[in-house]
């Protein structure tokens, strides 16, 4: 199936344009056989997930990966991501940054296509496939 994903960063990213955001979440797409064709990517920065997180969760804080699904035919919804909590995060466990950002494109796709992380063993499950996902990346 082809995917269309529209991707828009506030701010540039060095290292993950566009075509590596796609890439990703096309890999967690393909690998849960999704049927939806579309789907929408903001790659932001802390203040601007906290904006939205008070607007639409009515949480005051940053967060680094927000869904939005949709009830309309062929589009799954919006995955919004911070950048800087990313960033902040690889540095502090010494992982890439690539890795990190990776890995909170794809939970949000899992979110959109029906995980949910609330009860531990929902949450093992999700955890389980985001990183069977994160694996068969290629992440350079």
């Amino acid at each position: 199936m082809k995917f269309h994903i529209e991707v828009s960063f506030d701010r540039a990213v060095p290292g993950f344009g566009a075509k590596r955001v796609r890439r990703t979440v096309e890999a967690a797409l393909r690998r849960e056989k999704a049927g939806a064709e579309r789907l929408g990517v903001r790659i932001t920065d802390d203040r601007t997930i906290r904006r939205i997180n008070q607007k639409f969760l009515k949480h005051d804080w940053a967060t680094d990966v927000i869904s939005f699904g949709f009830d309309e035919p062929g589009f799954l919804g919006d995955v919004v991501v911070s950048a800087e909590t990313a960033r902040r995060l690889a540095r502090e466990l010494r992982i890439p940054f690539a890795q990190e950002l990776s890995r909170y494109l794809i939970h949000g796709t899992l979110h959109l296509l029906g995980y949910d992380d609330k009860a531990p063993t929902a949450r093992k499950r999700m955890h389980r496939r985001q990183e069977e996902i994160l694996k068969g990346l290629t992440l350079k």
